[in-house]
């Protein structure tokens, strides 16, 4: 049985925190900093996506 590969996020570029996945509504996707504002101090955060493989994939580009 083929199974999609698990897709990796790099980490934070800034601090080098991991980062988190966000989903907000039924289309709205980003990844940022596990130390985002509300819990730490990186201001980390990539740009949204319409799905969780372009989030990723701009997380991963420095987008």
């Amino acid at each position: 049985m083929n199974q999609a590969p698990q897709t990796v996020l790099k980490p934070c570029p800034k601090c080098g925190a991991s980062a988190l996945l966000v989903k907000a509504g039924s289309r709205r996707f980003w990844v940022q900093c596990s130390r985002y504002p509300d819990n730490g101090n990186c201001s980390a955060i990539g740009a949204q996506a319409d799905n969780k493989k372009e989030a990723v994939a701009n997380w991963n580009a420095g987008r």
